[in-house]
């Protein structure tokens, strides 16, 4: 008797469990590390239809662990596309001619030596004169324009607010809302994670 109570008193339980489950908010998406820069691996052309994969290495040129084929790549998706014929990859090393990418979405890193294929940019290069926004679901204080990089508020941004990058300095972008109304925002967090995006 006392069994069939407690199943009597679970069945509801293990319902409204399942039902807050089914309308539950998706997770958020972990914002990647900003590393040194972008790979923009250039993806399929429409003449020829495929790109010369790039290898990957455990170390520049030593200990082969793969191929890097364009149209497989992560890139980022929902921060960067889209992203007119390449594949932006987050470089988080660099030395000579070789890159250390992240090159799949478990955040797994290889050595590449793209040497003619795409191009490496530097967070400075990539978003000089840049429209951009900030990443959705960042704390409060990342949405925040100050007039001075640690300074007072200026204004309050939204996730869909569009901007232009002017500069960088360190963590810190100075960038335009509109004709009259300039200030700054980190670009990346204190732990080295992105909250700026492409605001395409």
């Amino acid at each position: 008797m006392a069994s069939c109570r407690r199943i009597l008193f679970l069945i509801p339980l293990v319902l409204l469990v399942s039902v807050s489950l089914l309308f539950a908010a998706p997770p958020q998406r972990m914002r990647p590390y900003t590393g040194i820069g972008l790979f923009l691996l250039p993806q399929s052309d429409s003449l020829s239809g495929h790109n010369q994969p790039l290898q990957l290495f455990e170390e520049p040129g030593l200990v082969r662990m793969g191929v890097l084929n364009s149209p497989a790549v992560p890139g980022n998706e929902w921060i960067f596309a889209p992203y007119e014929g390449a594949a932006p990859l987050i470089v988080s090393a660099r030395k000579g001619d070789w890159l250390r990418v992240v090159y799949d979405d478990a955040g797994r890193e290889a050595w590449i030596r793209p040497e003619n294929t795409g191009g490496f940019q530097s967070w400075e290069q990539f978003f000089k004169r840049q429209t951009c926004r900030m990443l959705p679901g960042l704390q409060p204080k990342y949405y925040q324009l100050l007039r001075q990089p640690g300074g007072e508020q200026a204004a309050v941004l939204t996730p869909k607010q569009v901007f232009r990058v002017q500069k960088t300095e360190n963590s810190w972008c100075l960038v335009q809302i509109d004709q009259g109304t300039t200030g700054w925002i980190r670009w990346q967090d204190e732990d080295g994670r992105l909250l700026v995006g492409p605001g395409r």
